[in-house]
């Protein structure tokens, strides 16, 4: 997960969902209503696999990635977003201190016949309820 945030005003805007309109207006996911320089519906992103990609949507004082003037741009981790006078950070979303990764989990299988003792509640429950029915 990611997350805008909004050096100037010290307040973040997390990216959940598929596509995000950022503006002044109401009506916009990143509602940026003290800005006259931005556009009402200035820029969108969009969510792509893993990725987000932001577009400008015609607005009248343009859209800035890292200081260059874009109409579209897949975002990396650390990206500066300029849009009138605001300054939004492209980061990773943090969790209880940590940053969010991506992390694999390792699966072990065993034979269905293998006998093994059960450690969670659950498989003692089962084989429990198992055992009564024998």
């Amino acid at each position: 997960m990611f997350q805008l945030f909004d050096e100037g005003r010290q307040r973040t805007f997390a990216l959940t969902g598929l596509i995000k309109e950022i503006g002044r207006g109401d009506e916009c996911d990143v509602a940026i209503a003290d800005d006259p320089s931005l556009s009402r519906v200035h820029a969108r992103l969009d969510r792509q696999g893993e990725d987000w990609v932001l577009v400008d949507l015609e607005s009248t004082n343009g859209t800035f990635v890292n200081g260059e003037r874009i109409r579209e741009a897949r975002l990396q981790a650390g990206d500066l977003i300029e849009l009138g006078d605001t300054r939004l950070r492209f980061l990773p979303m943090p969790v209880a201190g940590q940053t969010v990764q991506k992390k694999t989990t390792q699966v072990n299988m065993r034979p269905a016949d293998e006998e093994e003792r059960p450690r969670g509640i659950f498989s003692r429950v089962k084989t429990v309820l198992h055992n009564k029915k024998k």
